[in-house]
């Protein structure tokens, strides 16, 4: 071989040797960032507790959150469609080649062609799941170490009677039956509203920022999602996603249920991570925006929580159940997921079996829910009655 080409392939192997070189140094670093990241956010709450420092995982919340919403949340709302659904699918093609390419590595290995394709593209995937993780540790897992949401000061470790559970119960069945007889409807019973949901959420979270100053600042709109069938049929109402800084809900839903959900999902885009803390941040906006409907529909929003905890309280027991405030038969007919023509419509276009889908969202759910060290998993969404047995501390009883 020539001495020049000799010296010009001397010169691309050390070039490949130092590209290699730098990548194993940016994965490593990429991986100790999320480690130490992750393991002083885990450490944060009990730090401060011992030694009376702030958490940081607050400060992070307060600071480098809505930066990060104005920026990237600004960004993904110049797209009318979901961002956060077009990279789920995106990622299960990944997954599906990267499973494919590595199957028939095994066959290929010996053509250098090959190898070469094989190697980059695994380096890409590793690079992908490296970023993954950071960002969902940036936009997702630290919010799971800030300090618990306070909605009374005075009375926040109080444990509560039945009693009292019993007179918040009945006091959101009288709101919510109330406000069920002021609402216009159409022909067929079904209300109608004129407002633009999007702009009242985001104005009625603007309203209690004062009590909770994180509420403070840019929201984006609230995307519908392309696969709303799906979401159905695991009785998904709305998804947070942090690797576009997205606030998603299911576009099949029945009227009642958007302005709950969207307060939900834009208090999560927020910090507030927690689903009871984001259940009762949006109970609060929306009785509070001064519009009925979206006050009747933060209303709607906890009743069965509160109604099934009262029932549970007093074992079941329906002759006492039936002694208090009833829930008429319009609140029935308005607190509902779905229309039942919509749900006929879901199941015709269904790929696999409603129930099979509900299964797998709660197993998804729960899981995620563990991994971020809430270990009751679903029943977190129950514990927003905590927080308005706390909130109404003094005021109902």
């Amino acid at each position: 071989m020539p001495e020049d080409k000799m010296k010009k392939t001397e010169q691309t192997e050390k070039q490949q040797g130092r590209k290699k070189h730098i990548y194993r140094w940016v994965l490593l670093i990429g991986v100790l960032l999320v480690i130490l990241l992750n393991a002083a956010a885990w450490a944060a709450p009990a730090v401060s507790e011992k030694t009376g420092w702030g958490n940081w995982c607050d400060w992070y919340a307060s600071h480098i959150n809505p930066v990060i919403v104005t920026v990237f949340a600004g960004i993904s709302n110049l797209f009318p469609f979901s961002i956060g659904e077009w990279l789920l699918i995106a990622a299960v093609v990944l997954l599906i080649a990267f499973l494919v390419i590595n199957l028939l590595y095994l066959f290929l290995r010996k053509k250098k062609g090959y190898c070469r394709f094989h190697g980059v593209y695994n380096k890409v995937i590793a690079g992908i799941v490296l970023a993954v993780c950071l960002i969902m540790t940036f936009n997702c897992t630290i919010y799971y170490h800030c300090s618990a949401l306070t909605v009374n000061k005075e009375n926040e470790k109080r444990q509560y009677y039945i009693s009292e559970l019993q007179t918040l119960r009945n006091y959101i069945v009288e709101q919510c039956n109330d406000y069920s007889t002021r609402m216009e409807r159409d022909e067929n019973g079904f209300i109608i509203y004129d407002g633009d949901m999007q702009e009242k959420a985001k104005e009625a979270l603007h309203n209690i920022a004062g009590q909770y100053p994180r509420l403070a600042g840019y929201y984006p709109d609230v995307k519908h999602m392309m696969f709303s069938n799906l979401m159905s049929q695991g009785y998904m109402a709305g998804y947070y996603f942090p690797f576009s800084m997205e606030a998603n809900c299911n576009g099949n839903m029945y009227i009642t249920n958007y302005p709950a959900t969207y307060c939900h999902e834009l208090a999560h885009l927020h910090g507030y991570i927690y689903e009871d803390e984001a259940n009762f941040i949006s109970y609060l906006a929306c009785i509070e925006s001064g519009d009925d409907f979206i006050a009747y529909a933060g209303y709607l929003s906890v009743l069965a929580y509160v109604d099934n905890a009262y029932y549970e309280a007093i074992g079941e027991n329906a002759q006492e159940y039936l002694s208090n405030v009833q829930i008429t038969e319009q609140v029935v007919e308005d607190d509902i997921f779905l229309l039942p023509e919509t749900w006929e419509k879901v199941e015709e276009k269904a790929v696999f079996s409603t129930e099979t889908v509900d299964k797998a969202t709660d197993t998804f759910n729960e899981t995620s829910l563990n991994l971020n060290g809430v270990s009751d998993g679903l029943a977190a969404y129950d514990r927003v009655t905590e927080l308005l047995l706390n909130y109404y501390d003094g005021t109902l009883y």
